[in-house]
């Protein structure tokens, strides 16, 4: 019995394969679902599904736990705090110690920028390359220029629809050293950011030589004569817009 239980074993490489190729077309819920069953197989079930593992929410009652957690899922490269409504500063701190690979973070539907949290982050995780934080409470210009100078490897960055935006600082400035240190950067997300202009959006084309696309709805500031030469500039960049500042208007992609 022991020879043919030995015959039948198959390394985690085989498994590994086997399970990504059966759940390949699921969406992340599906996945998760379906990697928990697989994990109450065996041990060794258990421990391929934990490193099947990309992406991790974070809710109220995790930060206790991570120190279980981070280890457990060690090929972990995303994590969203969109369900988090703790002190997102401390908790970024706490996740700043641990040592991760994360290229996507997303805090979006916060009522504060954490600022403090995420410097502590960048200078531990240097790898993100996707952060999300739309729908923000409020939003100003020294949060801008954080993220130009803690994330220079971004090539996705998300900041639309901030509920409300501070205009004591200047955020043109702002845009501008996004625009200048985010080499990288290929698609941007500035959606009612109702201060951006012709010259924001020319300093992005300007000076992001691997931009793909940029989503400016609803900045009624931008002109459509701008878009007619930002894409005679750079045709192959795609310029998504609305043509009054309500949030609702019908968008025009070029």
């Amino acid at each position: 019995m022991a020879s043919v239980a030995s015959d039948l074993y198959l390394p985690d490489e085989c498994w590994e394969c086997i399970f990504k190729f059966l759940f390949k077309d699921g969406d992340d819920d599906d996945n998760r679902c379906s990697f928990k069953s697989l994990s109450l197989v065996s041990k060794q079930f258990l421990s391929i599904t934990n490193c099947l593992r990309f992406s991790l929410t974070i809710y109220d009652p995790t930060p206790p736990f991570l120190c279980d957690l981070f280890p457990r899922f060690s090929n972990l490269n995303s994590l969203d705090l969109t369900c988090y409504y703790g002190d997102l500063d401390s908790l970024l701190f706490q996740i700043s110690c641990f040592p991760l690979n994360l290229t996507s973070l997303n805090f979006s539907d916060q009522d504060i920028f954490p600022a403090y949290g995420l410097r502590a982050f960048s200078k531990n995780i240097t790898t993100l390359t996707s952060l999300t934080c739309y729908h923000l409470e409020i939003l100003n210009s020294t949060d801008l220029l954080l993220i130009a100078d803690c994330f220079p490897l971004l090539e996705e960055l998300d900041l639309s629809y901030p509920m409300e935006i501070n205009y004591r600082g200047n955020l043109l400035d702002g845009v501008e050293a996004i625009s200048l240190s985010l080499f990288k950067l290929r698609k941007v997300n500035l959606s009612r950011h109702c201060y951006v202009n012709d010259q924001s959006l020319f300093h992005l084309i300007n000076n992001c030589k691997l931009l793909e696309e940029v989503i400016v709805i609803s900045c009624p500031r931008i002109t459509i004569a701008c878009i007619a030469s930002a894409y005679r500039k750079r045709p192959t960049v795609a310029v998504s817009y609305s043509i009054t500042s309500e949030p609702d208007d019908y968008a025009i992609a070029m």
